[in-house]
């Protein structure tokens, strides 16, 4: 039996990751800040980015696998990009060292680190990053981490950089996600309703989260060291395409309203991947498509609202 530990186990990512791993026969254990009221693993408690309690978690648990999902996605401060995602990284592959473990390490990276990236035509992992924002620029330097432990400690390191996600359990600050909880809300209170949005215009590369997770299991099996492959769809739809396919599905009428508060700045207009390179490694494809990703998320949300108005 595979044993894995999960940083950041109890997010978007790490429940689903959770899910695939053990549905496949896989031992799993968690590591985050605070253990989740409701978690089906073990999990080990400590700050990450400053070192505390993962070393005694690894020599406790003493994984054939890690996959570090550990990071944050929003923050006034960009500082704490970087102690999250670099320190956090670096505390992670310290203790790594220090615990004389040969652990497979999957560490989730982002196609953020593209930025602009290629307009329409796909990106593929030997496109120089360009990142623009401090997410992005972190996710990179984590990225250099990483890679830094392969060469110098011969640390059997993958690096992935996942496209835009979509599924139950998205954060409801990412776009689609934020979509689907004002419908959601409005159908509960029964009445029509607007919802604000930012610009609609950018085209993304959406994949579903539970295809995102298949792809982090075959690379922890498959995945070559010292590797970096893109986990994406293939397919760029714009954010109206997505609020479309939520607003036929709403149950009320729901009118889409533009605020300006919502507008990002240096938002990239296009951004599309190449997944050919695990395709050819693993036989990996995406099998849940973008309206089916969407009518699932929006379904979460109905039951997340259900739930807190009866408690």
């Amino acid at each position: 039996m595979t044993k894995s530990l999960i940083t950041g186990a109890s997010g978007f990512v790490g429940a689903h990751l959770t899910n695939q791993l053990m549905s496949s026969g896989w031992d799993v254990a968690g590591y985050d800040l605070r253990k989740p009221s409701h978690s089906k693993i073990p999990c080990f408690t400590g700050d990450l980015h400053r070192g505390e309690g993962v070393l005694q978690a690894l020599k406790e648990f003493q994984p054939d696998s890690i996959f570090h999902l550990a990071g944050i996605l929003k923050s006034e401060k960009p500082e704490t990009f970087y102690d999250v995602h670099v320190l956090g990284a670096l505390a992670l592959f310290e203790a790594i060292v220090e615990a004389g473990l040969r652990s497979t390490i999957v560490l989730a990276g982002s196609s953020a680190v593209y930025g602009s990236g290629m307009g329409k035509r796909p990106i593929t992992e030997s496109f120089k990053p360009c990142p623009v924002t401090h997410y992005a620029v972190s996710k990179l330097a984590q990225e250099q981490i990483a890679l830094r432990y392969f060469a110098a400690f011969h640390l059997p390191v993958i690096c992935v950089r996942t496209f835009n996600l979509l599924g139950p359990g998205l954060s409801p600050n990412m776009a689609p996600s934020a979509f689907a909880r004002q419908i959601a809300q409005a159908e509960k209170a029964g009445k029509p309703a607007k919802i604000s949005t930012g610009d609609l215009s950018a085209q993304r590369d959406y994949l579903d989260i539970r295809d995102a997770v298949r792809a982090y299991a075959l690379l922890a099996e498959h995945g070559k060291a010292g590797q970096t492959y893109n986990v994406c769809s293939g397919q760029a739809v714009s954010i109206q395409y997505c609020l479309q396919i939520l607003l036929d599905e709403a149950r009320i009428p729901v009118e889409a309203v533009l605020d300006p508060l919502r507008v990002q700045r240096q938002d990239v207009p296009v951004q599309v991947g190449s997944a050919k390179k695990i395709q050819q490694l693993t036989g990996w494809k995406p099998e849940i498509d973008v309206k089916q990703s969407l009518v699932d998320l929006l379904n979460d949300w109905r039951e997340k609202i259900n739930r807190e108005n009866n408690l």
